[in-house]
């Protein structure tokens, strides 16, 4: 006889054991569990049973994904802004240059013409040679004047674009008469624009019976003022004079 397969062993049953009954007492305020009342974490998750009123449980915030539109939104108002202060900035640097240059282009590129003022006044007048002779296109009558410190005034019906003057200096443009009396080797320009705003310049005077033509140009010019600071050739018996004085402007 041929031995006999053996049988596999049965498996041992092992007793269940019950589960610790667990003594009532405050439910876990995180699972529910209830834990006796000497414990201080719950015996399922171990949760602390009796926090100390001060110290309260600190609750982790998810920060929230910022909206991607919201963002792009935000950035092109931002470059909008940025954009519009880059040109205000610009713009308030730039002003007087741009201004200059577009002034400058004009004056170069539109016709000028000359104009008498409406109005001439002097701080002297010397008997004979009162001031509107400086401006009445004839070089032998002139504006006198006893010596330095005087000044002499033209004003323009309206305002306009002053781009220079000619002055003429001494008694006459005859070379025989121009010694006779002393004339300006020194003024002081000063021109004033429509709303009280003033700006004052000097100009070297040469001693010769040529025009002498000064460049000026400022806008919105209402009146220009001549004062005699030094004079050349004073000596006693003459006084200074100042033949004739012409304004050029912007068509």
């Amino acid at each position: 006889m041929q031995p006999a397969k053996p049988i596999a062993p049965r498996p041992e049953q092992q007793a269940v054991q019950p589960t610790p009954v667990t003594e009532d007492g405050p439910p876990c305020p995180s699972c529910g569990t209830p834990n006796p009342t000497t414990r201080r974490f719950c015996v399922r998750c171990a949760t602390t049973l009796n926090p100390d009123p001060d110290e309260r449980p600190t609750k982790i915030r998810w920060r929230k994904r910022p909206d991607r539109g919201r963002l792009r939104w935000l950035w092109r108002r931002l470059a909008i802004l940025g954009t519009v202060l880059a040109v205000v900035l610009g713009g308030y640097l730039l002003w007087p240059f741009g201004t200059w240059l577009v002034q400058d282009v004009l004056d170069k590129t539109l016709e000028k013409e000359q104009i008498t003022p409406s109005k001439t006044t002097a701080s002297i007048e010397l008997p004979g040679h009162p001031a509107g002779f400086a401006t009445d296109g004839i070089t032998n009558q002139y504006w006198g004047t006893p010596g330095p410190g005087e000044w002499i005034e033209f004003e323009f019906e309206r305002p306009r674009r002053l781009l220079g003057t000619v002055i003429t200096v001494g008694p006459s443009t005859d070379v025989k008469k121009f010694p006779t009396e002393a004339h300006p080797s020194l003024v002081e320009i000063t021109t004033t624009d429509s709303r009280g705003r003033t700006e004052t310049r000097q100009q070297a005077l040469p001693s010769t019976t040529e025009a002498t033509p000064v460049e000026i140009r400022r806008s919105d010019v209402v009146r220009i003022r001549l004062k005699v600071l030094e004079a050349r050739g004073l000596t006693a018996g003459k006084h200074v004079a100042l033949a004739e004085v012409e304004f050029f402007v912007r068509k």
